[in-house]
């Protein structure tokens, strides 16, 4: 375990935040504290495992996506796989969102490409070469399958040696894992062209669902995610390395996913069985979330950011 400054400020001033369980302890027992900068307003879990710490707490339960990648899902994470599979192509729509080239001659980095599913749909859907597709993706099993089913070019860290720099880098729900920030962001500036765009997805600390749900929303989801950023703490962050926040969207699939196991981990807490009835409730509640957040975009659950070089 270890105790961090502030990424933005450098500061090792907090106050408490929330304390918050693993959604996959079963136990319910362990709770992860999460602080606020007094500095810069960032939310962080500390303290927090190292990276060299961290591994273990990504083979819990259904986070695994290599195991999603052979099958070895329950019916329910089959189902929100699924679903996942089919916003590709709105995934893809957002990310290639003012292409100034054509998509044959487009080039793409995905940092936390996982088993590649997104990479392969570029490739698959939008006819960009894969030799100008590639993936970032620490977990070795992960990575592995992407290579060899889907032919991509993935490493297990960010490298100086790519042969191009890319039209768009995409952090997709991935930097608030990561635990050197600086060094991702200024590895990521380098290689992106002077028109290329950033484009990163993240959890909304200061939406309704984190306000309704308080240590039970689902996307604290301690101890794999390290930062929540509040509005305007990202663009600080980028700031420092020459990266500019042009567009910010709200991303409303991520109110379903968020309300319904949001509601699933408040009902382990109270240490009810989440049955079929309350599923259905959950459902619901989720619908009606989505509905709520396309009418007030600043409560999202989740938002997408554009970023380019200054």
């Amino acid at each position: 375990m270890e105790t961090v400054p502030c990424p933005i400020s450098n500061s090792t001033e907090f106050i408490p935040w929330l304390q918050v369980p693993d959604r996959f302890d079963a136990s319910g027992i362990k709770r992860w504290q999460l602080v606020q900068s007094c500095a810069s307003g960032l939310i962080m879990l500390n303290p927090r495992p190292e990276s060299s710490e961290i591994a273990v707490h990504y083979r819990s339960g259904p986070y695994d996506p290599y195991r999603h990648a052979n099958g070895n899902s329950s019916l329910s994470e089959r189902v929100f796989l699924a679903a996942r599979s089919l916003l590709l192509g709105y995934r893809a729509s957002l990310i290639l969102k003012g292409a100034f080239k054509p998509l044959e001659k487009l080039s793409i980095l995905e940092i936390g490409c996982a088993t590649g599913e997104l990479l392969h749909f570029f490739h698959r859907s939008k006819g960009i070469p894969l030799d100008h597709l590639a993936g970032v993706e620490p977990d070795a099993e992960s990575a592995a399958y992407a290579r060899e089913v889907f032919g991509l070019s993935v490493s297990p860290f960010l490298q100086n040696g790519y042969p191009k720099k890319f039209d768009r880098l995409v952090l997709w729900h991935t930097l608030e894992h990561i635990h050197a920030l600086h060094e991702t962001l200024q590895g990521a500036a380098s290689l992106l062209e002077p028109n290329g765009v950033l484009v990163l997805a993240l959890p909304n600390p200061s939406g309704s669902g984190a306000n309704s749900y308080r240590e039970n929303w689902i996307a604290w989801d301690a101890p794999r995610h390290l930062f929540h950023f509040m509005p305007g703490t990202l663009e600080r962050l980028l700031e420092q390395h020459h990266l500019r926040v042009f567009s910010r969207r709200p991303y409303l699939p991520d109110a379903l996913y968020n309300t319904f196991y949001s509601e699933k981990l408040r009902c382990n807490s109270k240490g009810e069985r989440f049955h079929a009835l309350k599923r259905v409730t959950a459902l619901g509640l989720a619908m009606v979330s989505l509905g709520k957040e396309a009418l007030w975009p600043k409560e999202a659950s989740s938002f997408i950011y554009f970023a380019r070089k200054t």
